[in-house]
């Protein structure tokens, strides 16, 4: 390294805000910057001669996260309380050289400072407040008359209620700034990864899982279909101690009931027709050392609950047509959209196997209860089609209150799917209203947002295909014949109208599908509530619903 080199990186070790320290792999501090010293209550000498060991022995490093990233070979973030009673927010990175960690770098950010300009905040606000107390207290004992008589006083106080309110309004600014800066330190402290969470309610639930992530307890994700319950199984799994190890992710509702066993828990060569030459490890032997996710957990048959459920309770796997057992070393956490204690009840879970999984809770809202997290969502989804395809599309200013204000009971998924169908409908770089005028009905999840149909049946399609003619009229039905019967007791007679002239069987039936699907969407609020009436699944109504409008 040149002098020019070395004088440059000093110059910004000594006049960076953060605290820098460089420590080598014995733990000897070699370096420190001259701010720590206020915030560690030593001076940058004695920092410089001690080691990290000792400083965490004597309290001053409460913990030492370079002694941590030392025994680990890992970054790490961690909060700290100091000797001097100052909480930090640090950060430590491994340096290596040919394989072989050197020594540690860490920076930390002092947060009593930024808790200190929230108090001042605090206090600006108070005095504002007292002062207008005063004003109104002296104009009622005073009266006009006072008010004429002392124009001096109406001057000083006007002057010093400007200085007030000038005051109030620059402690606000600080304030913000303050919560600001905050909030990325709580980012950095939770290590959030690629999860967007800015609402009150799922930092709380962020900070439940980070804290409960160095054990081995059982998580069970709670909450509707997109919510995210995959995403926060896979950070829970990169904060805790089997981060090595491997993330084994498994749908219950994917894998056929006949397959079942033989997936999850291995067959041995020969264990039944069909079974490979050498058999096979099952998915919890593949975890080994890491983290099992049961998605759709409510899913799983009843006869796999029990093997499951002696898996949990004896953490031993034994593989279909063996007699020998092997230990199980896995984290295990689970998901469910469904209410697992009403499927309990119903005698379709197993009331042991839900007491086992049902550990930790973890309910995650939907995203219609926390729109705080929408635009971060938003911005991080472009960004992936962005790269994904090689453009810089953006969203245009006016979409933004519309995408606010939607339910999106698909969640996150339907919030992804909508942006990539706009990404792609888009035909410059600019992703605005004109452009995706037919997907902002799709957007809308209630006709009362004034953007009309809310899945995007417009008037001319509906016209061409028919979707708008209403069923037939008595005058046009047959004889008594027509009239179906009813099919069960208490089902109501429906008139059967008559093919159009020149159309066959199959043209007909697609009119009064389609003539179905549209009322169904005029009275209800999304694809997922037609499929519930219809019968039939959410991807189905999707996709006839596309055909109607092609």
């Amino acid at each position: 390294m040149s002098e020019l080199d070395r004088q440059i990186l000093k110059t910004i070790i000594d006049t960076a805000h953060d605290h820098y320290f460089v420590v080598n792999a014995d733990g000897q501090v070699l370096d420190v910057s001259p701010g720590a010293a206020a915030v560690y209550g030593m001076t940058r000498e004695e920092l410089c001669a001690a080691n990290v060991h000792d400083l965490e022995a004597s309290g001053v490093l409460k913990p030492s996260i370079s002694l941590e990233v030392l025994r680990t070979g890992r970054a790490l973030q961690m909060m700290q309380l100091t000797a001097t009673g100052r909480r930090v927010v640090a950060q430590a990175h491994p340096v290596f050289v040919a394989g072989k960690l050197e020594c540690v770098v860490s920076r930390s950010m002092d947060l009593t400072d930024i808790q200190l300009l929230q108090q001042e905040y605090a206090v600006l606000q108070q005095r504002f407040t007292d002062h207008l107390c005063r004003n109104s207290r002296s104009s009622e004992l005073g009266g006009a008359s006072a008010d004429e008589s002392d124009w001096g006083t109406v001057g000083s106080a006007r002057s010093v209620a400007e200085q007030t309110t000038h005051d109030a309004q620059q402690g606000r600014a600080l304030c913000e700034q303050a919560a600001r800066e905050q909030a990325e330190c709580e980012d950095a402290a939770l290590e959030l990864g690629e999860l967007q969470v800015r609402s009150p309610v799922m930092r709380e639930i962020a900070l439940l899982l980070k804290r409960v992530a160095p054990t081995n307890a059982t998580v069970l994700m709670l909450g509707e279909s997109g919510v995210g319950k995959t995403a926060f199984a896979h950070q829970l799994h990169r904060w805790s101690q089997r981060a090595d190890g491997p993330f084994i992710e498994v749908n219950c509702g994917a894998i056929p009931e006949s397959l079942f066993e033989s997936e999850m828990f291995g067959y041995q060569a020969g264990a039944f027709t069909g079974a490979g030459n050498r058999g096979k490890a099952g998915l919890m032997e593949q975890a080994e050392g890491g983290t099992l996710f049961l998605d759709e957990i409510g899913e799983l048959p009843l006869a796999t609950q029990t093997k499951l459920l002696k898996v949990i309770q004896d953490g031993i796997i034994t593989r279909l047509g063996d007699t020998t057992t092997r230990r199980a070393d896995f984290r295990l956490v689970v998901a469910t959209n469904q209410d697992l204690a009403a499927r309990v009840e119903q005698g379709q879970f197993r009331l042991d196997l839900y007491y086992r999984i049902n550990v930790l809770p973890v309910s995650l809202p939907p995203l219609r209860e926390r729109r705080e997290d929408i635009p971060a969502l938003i911005e991080q989804h472009l960004s992936r089609l962005n790269q994904r395809h090689g453009r810089r599309k953006l969203l245009d200013a006016s979409l933004w209150p519309i995408l606010m204000r939607q339910d999106w009971l698909g969640n996150i998924r339907e919030l992804e799917n909508w942006l990539e169908r706009a990404w792609l409908s888009a035909p410059s770089d600019v992703i605005d209203s004109d452009s995706v005028k037919t997907l902002l009905n799709t957007c809308s999840t209630n006709n009362a947002n004034g953007l009309g149909n809310s899945f995007g049946f417009s008037n001319e399609k509906s016209n061409e295909i028919g979707v708008n003619d209403s069923f037939p009229t008595a005058d046009t039905l047959h004889s008594d014949k027509s009239l179906s019967a009813p099919a069960a007791e208490g089902a109501v007679a429906m008139p059967v109208p008559k093919l159009g002239p020149n159309e066959t069987l199959k043209e007909g039936l697609a009119r009064i599908e389609a003539q179905w699907l549209h009322e169904m969407a005029a009275e209800l609020p999304s694809t997922y509530a037609i499929a519930k009436r219809a019968g039939i699944s959410q991807p189905s109504v999707v996709r006839k619903i596309k055909k109607m409008n092609r």
